[in-house]
Order: C-alpha cells, then sequence, then structure tokens
C-alpha cells in the first residue's frame, strides 16, 4: 500500500541494492507462498465442496482490503515523519512525495511499486500456511481462503493506485476502473486535492463515500494524535 519502498538518496545507494534484493526474495517468496496455499485450499475443496461459498469470501477478503488500505494510507498520510525509526522512509515518505508528484509513481517498475507491499503480506501469509489446517477442517479452509484472497488483494493494491495515476490505462483496466472493481483516477482524484484528507481507500475505494459521510477518519484523528508522532 506503498508507492516506493527503498531510500532515496546516493549516500543511500548500497541501501538501495540491499533493499532491492530484500524485495526481490520476498516477491519469490510471496508468490511462491500464494501458490502452496492455494494448492492446498484447492485440496480441502475436494474435501469439503461447498464451492459456492468461495466467491463471496473473495468480496469479503477484497472489501476488508480496501478498508485496510484506507487505514494504512490514512496513518502514513497522517502521522510519522520521514526520520520515523524503521518506518519513515519506506512507508511515510513514498505517500508524502505522492501528494506533492501524483504522477512519480508511473516511473516505478513493478517490482519497486510493489515489492513493500510483499514484505508486509508475506510473514502473515507463511503463518497461515504452515500453522493453519486447511486441508484438515472446513474452518481453516475458509480461514485460508479469505487470507489468501486478503494477501492478494493487499499486494496488488499499489499496483491498482498506479493505474489509477494514468491518463489513458490499458483497455481492460479502463474497463475495470468504470465498473468501480479497482480504483479509478476520477474516484482517486478526491484525494488529490488539498489538503488530502479524504478518500483514503485506494485498492477499489469501496469504502471511501462512506468512510467520508461518518468522517471516521476525522473522529479518530485527535485521539491518535494524543498517542502517535506526527
Amino acid at each position: 500500500m506503498t508507492h516506493s519502498a527503498v531510500p532515496i538518496g546516493n549516500e543511500n545507494a548500497q541501501r538501495f541494492s540491499a533493499f532491492r534484493l530484500v524485495q526481490t526474495a520476498a516477491f519469490i517468496a510471496f508468490g511462491a507462498t500464494s501458490i502452496a496455499l492455494a494448492l492446498d485450499i484447492a485440496e480441502a475443496a475436494r474435501t469439503f465442496g461447498r464451492l459456492w461459498i468461495l466467491p463471496i469470501i473473495v468480496v469479503v477478503a477484497y472489501a476488508a482490503a480496501d478498508l485496510l488500505s484506507g487505514v494504512v494510507h490514512f496513518l502514513a498520510d497522517n502521522f510519522g515523519s520521514p526520520e520515523t525509526p524503521l518506518l519513515g522512509k519506506a512507508f511515510v515518505m513514498p505517500f508524502r512525495d505522492h501528494h506533492i508528484d501524483p504522477k512519480g509513481i508511473l516511473r516505478h517498475p513493478f517490482m519497486i511499486a510493489n515489492g513493500n507491499n510483499c514484505l508486509v503480506a508475506l510473514p502473515p501469509l507463511m503463518i497461515v500456511l504452515f500453522f493453519v489446517p486447511v486441508e484438515e477442517t472446513f474452518t481453516g479452509y475458509i480461514f485460508g481462503t479469505f487470507f489468501l484472497a486478503l494477501c492478494l488483494a493487499v499486494f496488488l493494491t499499489n499496483q491498482f493506485h498506479k493505474w489509477a495515476q494514468m491518463d489513458d490505462p490499458p483497455a481492460l483496466i479502463a474497463w475495470l476502473q468504470a465498473r468501480g472493481d479497482i480504483l479509478s483516477k476520477e474516484h482517486h482524484d478526491v484525494h488529490h486535492a488539498s489538503p488530502f484528507d479524504t478518500y483514503y481507500c485506494i485498492t477499489a475505494g469501496w469504502w471511501n463515500p462512506l468512510l467520508q459521510r461518518t468522517r471516521v477518519f476525522e473522529r479518530i484523528t485527535p485521539l491518535l494524535r494524543k498517542i502517535l508522532p506526527g
């Protein structure tokens, strides 16, 4: 849910290279773990059946990813700084820079644009793969399906965000945007109007109208200011 996951500046060249390797390793591990979990789910489906429930779970997981993207985006926009330990340069700085240069995300290759989300999603995905009895229990089957769909949506979120910055996206992407299946430029442009304090969700944006009407983020900001740096 970030746009760039690498430190910038000539003095950070070695860190840049090392982090690129970490991103690449995370991308490979994320792909392998996702495939392994998908195979477990397929095996469980043969045992438990009820395939009709899987599309419902996927939609719920996708909606959950959209809400999660909004929470992360809200926190990165409003709390912390580029100097925040661990998270500052990797998470906070890209979101703040994106307001200054919205088209900058289009210059990032696939790995840079999406590698950070692999790093975020990989550890919990591996926990589910190794510790949730997906093939042995119906509950594990349902939870594994939900979590795989959630992590895949998290992984794709920044790619959707990137496409939403394009003036002329590919035809298939434009069709998905027009249907509201993924974030559209018109929808996301609402966030890019100063002071950048609304429409934070960037997977599909489904939650944005409701969150704006209920002023959820506005209401919790004073409390969070007391407990979080910003």
